[in-house]
């Protein structure tokens, strides 16, 4: 029988949203925007950063309130491999490439 490999979010702490990847959601539940969250400013206001979906470079900084990334239910990630994996296996909903 296979081993089942060990997740690497089991190895990280979940003490702070920063350093965390992250995906946003539409209105229609697809993957709107993806960043990280690279700070925090007290409790309340995160600093993210947006990467680009054609190149994957960041492309800008935002502050958004905390309580944003709770109520609009972005998914969050401890590693780069999770944030990937979450798109290559349909864990999350991405819209169709165009032709």
């Amino acid at each position: 029988m296979a081993q089942r490999k060990k997740r690497a979010s089991e190895n990280v702490q979940w003490t702070t949203l920063k350093g965390k990847f992250f995906h946003t959601f539409d209105e229609d539940g697809y993957v709107e925007y993806q960043g990280q969250i690279v700070d925090l400013v007290g409790d309340d206001i995160a600093i993210v950063l947006y990467f680009s979906w054609l190149t994957g470079s960041p492309t800008y900084h935002k502050a958004v309130w905390v309580s944003d990334i709770v109520d609009e239910g972005w998914a969050l990630y401890n590693t780069t491999t999770a944030w990937r994996e979450a798109c290559e296996t349909n864990l999350v909903k991405t819209r169709p490439k165009e032709k």
